[in-house]
């Protein structure tokens, strides 16, 4: 079988412009177990680039050698069509820390493109992975009497609350105790699931 080498080293060339002209960059390299932070894509290419429709990316964790994808956090039942990134524009996507250990995020990009398309239609399609970043087990326990409250854990053996029982103290057992309050604070994930068992309990 003969190799066009002159095709492969244009396409190696292609390749190289299109991961330099395409970023990808969290807002910082290290979190906490719950923590949220951003990933900004930058298209600086004069073409117009193409993110996927429902997820834009997946995240990879490093396990051994290998870096195993982890899935998006939405889940997907289709992949809708094609997202644009006009040149010389950015894609702004929330991020959550899952479990510790070293991570990144793989974007599929696509050119070649249709609006009205998904992105496997695509003309072509390259992978662009973020930054490295760690995500470190978080300092927020769970406190009181009856576990209602999730404070610093330097605090949670200060503080003392009376031993009584409500009915919203159910809700809590299974909640996540994290940095999920305003500005990174630690508070309870405040989730879809605690909202309406919480609304049941008042009620």
């Amino acid at each position: 079988m003969l190799i066009d080498v002159q095709k492969l080293r244009g396409a190696a060339c292609v390749l190289a412009l299109f991961l330099a002209a395409c970023d990808v960059e969290t807002d910082r390299t290290r979190y906490e177990v719950g923590e949220s932070g951003v990933a900004t894509f930058r298209n600086e290419l004069r073409a117009t680039l193409f993110l996927g429709g429902c997820a834009h990316f997946d995240y990879e964790k490093r396990v051994g050698g290998d870096w195993i994808s982890q899935g998006p956090d939405i889940q997907c039942f289709w992949e809708g069509t094609a997202q644009p990134v006009p040149p010389g524009s950015e894609v702004v996507d929330p991020i959550h820390a899952r479990e510790p250990g070293l991570w990144r995020l793989r974007y599929p990009v696509g050119v070649g493109c249709s609006a009205k398309r998904p992105l496997s239609q695509c003309a072509r399609i390259i992978e662009v992975t973020s930054n490295e970043f760690e995500v470190a087990a978080s300092h927020c326990v769970t406190a009181g009497c009856s576990g209602e409250l999730c404070v610093e854990a330097g605090f949670g053996n200060t503080i003392a609350t009376p031993c009584e029982w409500r009915p919203e103290y159910e809700c809590l057992r299974d909640a996540r105790c994290g940095r999920f309050g305003p500005g990174g604070s630690c508070a309870f994930e405040p989730t879809p699931e605690l909202a309406a068992c919480l609304e049941t309990a008042a009620g």
